[in-house]
């Protein structure tokens, strides 16, 4: 299973426009290739099938005495396991689908987004990391720890004494919330680059002030010379 999530497609989400992942991939500028987000849905389904199923013929070997088989006893709670799981990806595929068929370009897709590393991806809407996400992925983990341990331990399928009623409730309510949260995701619009400021008006230019003309004095006269006195008047 580990080796079919890593090398085809089963376990990731389907890419909405095509575009918009190139575009945001190559804002990464890495040299390896894209590929798409993983899906939290599927990577549930899957996670609880190899829980169970591994289960099942690791205690049909291990129990069998030899040279005959001894099948398991598989309690009731397997299948609201397997149901919830299941119930979980096809009830997101669903969405998926109706936001695939609603998207336009005004709004992030977190399925456009390529794969930050599986953990991230599974726990990460478009906004970044979400906590109806993670609260029901720390959830799954705590109930499959127990149930792994009870195998691994008492050699036996866990039954209701083990995973109660309550605890398989939870499990449900968990998933509920992710499911409900999901519907509104993918409504984030688009970052719009800030607008360029206007053009400021441009300065009226001013006509060159001629240089001023400095002012001549005007021509003195030169003064008259003096008149010489004339001869005395005669007695």
């Amino acid at each position: 299973m580990i080796i079919l999530g890593v090398k085809t497609d089963m376990l990731r989400n389907t890419v909405i426009n095509m575009a918009n992942f190139n575009a945001m991939a190559n804002k990464r500028n890495t040299s390896k290739p894209p590929k798409a987000s993983f899906s939290l849905g599927r990577t549930q389904l899957a996670f609880w099938t190899v829980i169970v199923i591994g289960s099942f013929v690791y205690l049909l070997i291990q129990c069998s005495p030899k040279g005959g088989i001894e099948v398991p006893a598989m309690d009731s709670i397997n299948l609201f396991l397997l149901g919830i799981a299941a119930g979980t990806a096809v009830v997101a595929k669903v969405i998926d689908n109706s936001q695939q068929n609603s998207a336009d370009n005004t709004t992030v897709s977190q399925q456009d987004i390529p794969s930050k590393g599986f953990f991230t991806d599974i726990i990460s809407d478009e906004t970044g990391v979400s906590v109806h996400r993670l609260q029901n992925v720390i959830w799954t983990i705590v109930i499959a720890g127990i149930y792994i341990a009870y195998v691994s331990t008492k050699f036996a399928i866990p039954d209701k004494s083990v995973i109660s009623d309550t605890m398989l409730g939870l499990m449900g309510i968990s998933s509920a919330a992710y499911l409900g949260v999901k519907t509104t995701e993918n409504t984030t619009p688009v970052p719009q680059p800030p607008p360029a400021d206007p053009m400021p008006a441009p300065t009226p230019v001013q006509p060159p002030i001629a240089p001023a003309v400095p002012v001549q004095p005007a021509p003195v006269a030169p003064a008259p010379p003096p008149i010489a006195p004339g001869p005395p008047p005669a007695g």
